[in-house]
């Protein structure tokens, strides 16, 4: 008398699709976070080399008794004809109005061609740092994106 027994060698076809499903939808959270995490840490590099023309700005705003001309050129703040962009930005630009210096970062296609605002405001003999998102190109730049929310800091 034989006995004869059964014996399951890998996967059925089932096992293999429900393994797939379940890679595909876990895959589908994951690539736009991780592509947001990436830009998201660009931003923090960008924002981190524009630090060194927020204290020039302050520093001039001092020094001339918070006269905003005296303080909204790259050459009045001592770097020459133009800032240097940031590692992950096309530009950096000044722009002034009667009581703030705004610094406008735009960052490149690798930074999600958002830009961020940073305003120096000067009020009663001191100066208030903000920041914020803009809409640049048709993209809208959020914190997800860039890490900024509308932001004051002295």
């Amino acid at each position: 008398m034989r006995i004869y027994f059964s014996h399951q060698a890998g996967f059925s076809l089932i096992e293999l699709m429900i393994v797939i499903a379940i890679i595909a939808v876990l895959s589908a959270v994951a690539v736009p976070q991780y592509q947001d995490y990436m830009t998201r840490a660009k931003w923090t590099v960008n924002l981190t080399e524009v630090e060194q023309v927020k204290l020039a700005v302050t520093d001039c705003l001092y020094a001339e008794g918070g006269q905003v001309t005296a303080c909204d050129t790259s050459e009045k703040l001592g770097f020459g004809n133009t800032l240097t962009a940031p590692s992950h930005a096309s530009s950096i630009n000044i722009s002034s109005n009667a009581n703030s210096i705004a610094l406008a970062v735009i960052g490149n296609p690798s930074a999600a061609d958002c830009r961020i605002d940073i305003t120096a405001n000067v009020a009663s003999g001191a100066v208030t740092w903000s920041a914020a998102n803009v809409a640049n190109n048709g993209n809208t730049c959020t914190r997800r994106k860039t890490g900024v929310t509308v932001v004051a800091a002295n």
